[in-house]
């Protein structure tokens, strides 16, 4: 009879009377047979903007193909846009379906969410991916991203078309610049 425990990055297997200790590799899953890569964008985000947390799954173990399926749950600061690989949500909860993967086939994929308007300067914005493969199970946390410190300084509002300055000195108003000149009063 031979038993197995995985704990803390080894693997003890007993075997009467045989006992021996396996390192196990840092991986997405324990024997391999999905590995879950995550991103987010690389800059602070800014309220109100779309930005793309991106994945990327690999099918490797024993199964020849499966279903895969990739879920994330996006924190209160994130709000859906849109998904590639036939993705729909349902209030914060964001289900992919990926079809049916082979195995040693990778597949890509992106969420695209907006930044909430509410969204505080310095607040720290992290999520967590789980992608499905037949029946072995993955979660991963995206990298963080920050919103920016000067978000609270943003304007909404478009700035005028032309604009009009004096110059030092005088009171008659500067008519506009010809290109390539200037003129002043």
């Amino acid at each position: 009879m031979i038993v197995t425990w995985k704990e803390r990055g080894l693997v003890l297997l007993a075997a009467a009377p045989l006992l021996g200790v396996v390192p196990m590799a840092t991986g997405a899953h324990a024997d391999g047979a999905v590995v879950l890569r995550t991103a987010s964008p690389k800059e602070d985000v800014l309220p109100g903007g779309t930005y793309a947390w991106t994945y990327k799954m690999l099918a490797k173990g024993p199964a020849k193909s499966g279903r895969a399926v990739f879920r994330m749950t996006l924190p209160r600061s994130l709000e859906f846009v849109s998904g590639e690989k036939r993705c729909r949500s349902k209030g914060r909860r964001v289900v992919c379906h990926l079809g049916t993967v082979r195995k040693g086939q990778k597949v890509r994929g992106a969420i695209r969410a907006k930044v909430s308007r509410r969204a505080d300067a310095g607040q720290k914005i992290s999520a967590r991916g789980t992608v499905t493969w037949g029946k072995t199970r993955v979660t991963r946390r995206f990298p963080a991203v920050r919103v920016a410190k000067g978000a609270d300084l943003l304007t909404t509002e478009a700035a005028p078309a032309t604009a009009r300055a004096a110059v030092a000195g005088s009171r008659r108003p500067v008519r506009p610049a010809r290109p390539g000149g200037v003129t002043g009063g």
